[in-house]
């Protein structure tokens, strides 16, 4: 490891994120506090591993910001969940979220194959699909009920 240090424009370029997302994250405790030089902040390998750990959590939309505070907050509070209910919790929305990506794969598939002239009007599966999903936005429990 090196004592090098990089200035918060230096990490924000880096990292492709903007300044002011840097400071937020000092401001929310999220990031060790950085070492100052008149007004300007810099980080150490340290600091840029904590960030590296902070994107790799939230901005791969593992788990929200609020969360990230959870998993690396030094001191765990009464109030939030444990780190292990986080981590819980955001497996069983990411399995979710996979389910979905799963089924949007499969509607996908089906209209890129079916042999209707244009699918995305005349598909009987795809329309099927939509009927149901606005049955279920309408609170309807079947096909077909009265509104």
């Amino acid at each position: 490891m090196t004592d090098e240090r990089y200035s918060i424009s230096q990490v924000a370029r880096c990292f492709g994120v903007p300044v002011s997302t840097l400071r937020y994250y000092d401001d929310l405790g999220l990031l060790p506090a950085a070492e100052r030089r008149g007004n300007v902040r810099y980080y150490g390998h340290a600091e840029l591993c904590w960030l590296a750990l902070i994107r790799c959590l939230h901005h791969r939309g593992l788990v929200s910001l609020a969360d990230t505070a959870v998993l690396v907050g030094e001191d765990p509070a009464a109030d939030r969940p444990s780190g292990r209910e986080v981590l819980t919790s955001s497996i069983e929305t990411i399995k979710g979220r996979i389910a979905d990506l799963r089924n949007a794969q499969r509607l996908l598939e089906h209209l890129l194959t079916c042999p209707r002239a244009d699918p995305v009007r005349e598909c009987p599966y795809l329309r099927a699909e939509l009927v149901q999903a606005v049955d279920h936005a309408l609170g309807r429990t079947g096909v077909g009920d009265a509104p």
